[in-house]
């Protein structure tokens, strides 16, 4: 059982580091973009952590809380990074249009992904692999529901 949680858990971890590939714009974004960027880059990195550590490469599972608590903290700030409309402003987004003409179904979303983020944190913090693996793949799967509709494709 406890091999099973963990494979699935670095499935999930594998799928979404792979999901959030890091790009460099520097300059080019707008001060808005740079802080939705910010605020989401600590979600790419903190799957990748838990990537490595479920690859066996860096890190335990003791490691879980701080990096929930690190995802929690960066979910509470995300829709308030959101809410000015940036459309039609100068400079490098992955934010579409849609999100502002969907306001309702994202900040849906949003509110969701805090909430998975608080449901990952407590998972993490007791301890319990059965229960972080699946609270970890819920908050992941979210992200990814989100990316698929509202993050432009920079491929």
């Amino acid at each position: 059982m406890k091999k099973t949680v963990l494979t699935g858990l670095a499935t999930a971890a594998l799928m979404l580091g792979t999901a959030l590939p890091a790009f460099s714009h520097g300059d080019d974004r707008f001060p808005e973009s740079q802080v939705r960027h910010d605020v989401m880059e600590v979600f790419g990195k903190s799957f990748g952590k838990i990537s490595k550590i479920m690859k066996g490469e860096e890190g335990s599972p003791a490691d879980f809380p701080a990096i929930a608590a690190d995802m929690a903290e960066a979910a509470s700030k995300t829709k308030a990074s959101f809410e000015k409309d940036t459309r039609g402003m100068h400079g490098f987004t992955e934010a579409k249009d849609n999100i502002w003409e969907n306001w309702d179904d994202f900040a849906e979303r949003l509110d969701k992904m805090e909430t998975d983020a608080q449901a990952f944190l407590a998972a993490a913090n007791s301890g319990d692999m059965a229960k972080i693996g699946p609270a970890m793949k819920e908050l992941g799967s979210n992200c990814k529901s989100c990316h698929d509709k509202y993050k432009a494709d920079l491929d």
